[in-house]
């Protein structure tokens, strides 16, 4: 199943970490950062690594590294978890499985709900019984005229 731009969404609010590296931090940083000497396992090249909470911090965070002309790199990891599983598969939508989550709910609260029962004798019922019909009167051929 192809992503939806709303699973695209998703994925961009709870799955992707943004991960500024540099070597030398910049005077102000703003709000929402969190700074960690850099792990082994990203090369060894960069002393720290910026961690953003939000988008605006991320911007605000490389204009201020571009404005003090520091080297930076930035990249993009995913978290790791519940949301990496429901978000991170690419050939399924996580909107679509809801949607037919949802679907199948209701089919069955449907079906369990007694409604279709209802409906089949209610819809069935004969609306003229035979019992309330009237009998036809039987004419007597002897006294016809």
């Amino acid at each position: 199943m192809q992503q939806t731009s709303f699973d695209r969404y998703l994925a961009r609010k709870f799955l992707h970490v943004s991960h500024v590296y540099c070597n030398t931090l910049p005077k102000n940083l703003p709000r929402g950062i969190s700074v960690e000497e850099s792990p082994e396992g990203s090369g060894a090249r960069y002393l720290y690594r910026v961690t953003p909470s939000n988008e605006k911090a991320l911007n605000e965070l490389t204009t201020n590294l571009e404005a003090e002309n520091i080297t930076f790199t930035s990249r993009i990891t995913d978290k790791q978890g519940i949301p990496n599983k429901l978000f991170n598969n690419p050939n399924k939508s996580f909107t679509m499985q809801v949607a037919w989550l949802i679907l199948l709910i209701a089919l069955i609260s449907i079906a369990v709900s007694g409604l279709p029962v209802y409906l089949w004798k209610t819809l069935s019922v004969d609306p003229d019984p035979i019992e309330k019909r009237e009998r036809p009167k039987i004419i007597d051929k002897s006294k016809l005229p």
